[in-house]
């Protein structure tokens, strides 16, 4: 994973979308007011940082990416500070146009402690005039005909800029010109978006579209399918909050989910902009959506235990990778990699043994059969069920234990030598490959 993580700083993404200024006042809140009985916020500092499709440019270029962004802002202080925090980030806003008949999107955030107690915005939602979009799309032409980027990222916050004769312009030019496109939607008609590789909405909003909660696999597998039908995407990913990820290829024809990494959640604003910039570039890097969707899954991670809509650097990503796998260093593989680790203690004339499991809340009866199996032989491999096998083996609900987490914890008993996480509901095909002298 680090190694795609650290190609990022080679590739350069257009954003185009919703561009805001969100503003953070923090303070604490120690009385009631005697005018009327709401808290009163005593403040003790404010901060200002690009926010909507900006705060997605903000996490690419933290992620090292070269951008460019296209938008709207209105003629106002609020503006001219976001053009001001864009400039100072290096990141290309020629794109941006002013319109002085709207204001720029503001959104300002009270917060009490690591509590936010309310939400103003100031914003206008009609969709853009067409003298304005048509400057926007000019300058957009322009740049894929220059200096064409290796990705496009469309973030729609329903403020009036994504219409619909836009969006399409946008993905027929990125299909002709062999573009990844990935788009981050909103509202009830996801048609807009037709012919876009990705589409990356959160729970609420598939609901929307869907008209039915999420609530199982089965909703989940209906969802998907709907979604698919109205964009023609590739693939689309639900971003489910403490759920994790729930992403379904059109290729594959296979939903799968992946466990969330918080560890804490003090504020999800912004997490989906994260989740979009991290899976764009590490899809156009790798080309494996289930890598892609596991890093923008961590990087995810990392943003949601702080407050507001912070961007995850390049470094604390890599970090994070390092300092969970310190302990565990040199015993997770996927099964490519240890059929060729394996082939080698075979030459050495070391006998393989295998066993497997779910290990959802290890117990003493874990360990003693991983030591009991590993006096059988010399090299101990061990088979986790993936998070989809155990909620299909053992039912909704399960696992108490996310993926990543298990084959960790099994990774960390000395007797073991390997770990190999399996998404089928049987070891067979991995036994099958492995070929080990003891079960």
């Amino acid at each position: 994973m680090a190694s795609i993580i650290e190609d990022f700083s080679a590739l350069k993404i257009m954003v185009v979308g919703d561009v805001m200024l969100d503003r953070y006042v923090f303070g604490e809140v120690n009385k009631i007011s005697p005018e009327a009985p709401v808290q009163v916020l005593t403040v003790s500092r404010e901060e200002v940082s690009p926010g909507g499709a900006a705060n997605v440019a903000n996490n690419l270029k933290s992620l090292g990416a070269s951008v460019e962004i296209y938008g709207v802002i209105g003629d106002d202080p609020e503006g001219e500070k976001l053009l001001e925090l864009l400039q100072r980030l290096e990141i290309r806003s020629k794109g941006i146009i002013l319109d002085p008949k709207r204001p720029t999107t503001t959104k300002t955030r009270l917060i009490a402690g690591n509590q936010q107690v309310i939400r103003m915005d100031r914003e206008v939602t009609e969709a853009i005039p067409g003298q304005v979009k048509d400057r926007i799309l000019e300058a957009i032409i322009q740049s894929l005909g220059e200096n064409p980027p290796d990705g496009i990222i469309i973030s729609d916050y329903a403020k009036g800029l994504v219409r619909r004769d836009l969006s399409t312009s946008i993905i027929q030019m990125a299909k002709e010109k062999g573009i990844f496109i990935c788009i981050d939607p909103k509202g009830k008609d996801f048609t807009r978006y037709r012919g876009a590789d990705a589409i990356t909405p959160n729970q609420r909003e598939a609901e929307e579209v869907c008209g039915f909660q999420l609530e199982g696999e089965e909703s989940l597998q209906r969802a998907v399918q709907i979604l698919i039908q109205q964009t023609e995407a590739q693939g689309v990913l639900i971003t489910r909050g403490k759920n994790g990820i729930s992403y379904y290829v059109r290729e594959g024809k296979e939903l799968k989910t992946i466990s969330s990494d918080a560890r804490e959640i003090y504020d999800v604003t912004g997490a989906g902009d994260t989740v979009v910039s991290t899976f764009t570039l590490a899809f156009i890097k790798s080309k494996s959506w289930e890598d892609s969707v596991k890093i923008a899954n961590r990087a995810a991670g990392i943003v949601v235990g702080r407050i507001g809509a912070a961007a995850v650097t390049r470094e604390e990503l890599i970090n994070s990778y390092e300092e969970k796998n310190q302990a565990t260093k040199g015993k997770l593989f996927e099964i490519g990699m240890l059929l060729t680790v394996i082939s080698k203690h075979k030459a050495e004339g070391k006998k393989i043994v295998f066993t497997n499991g779910c290990f959802d809340l290890f117990h003493v009866g874990h360990l003693a059969l991983l030591r009991q199996a590993k006096e059988l032989g010399d090299v101990l491999i061990v088979g986790v069920n993936s998070q989809d096998s155990v909620r299909r083996i053992k039912g909704d609900g399960r696992p108490f234990i996310p993926e990543s987490e298990r084959a960790n914890i099994v990774a960390a008993i000395d007797c073991v030598d390997y770990v190999v996480v399996f998404s089928e509901d049987t070891p067979l095909e991995l036994i099958r490959l492995i070929k080990p002298d003891v079960l």
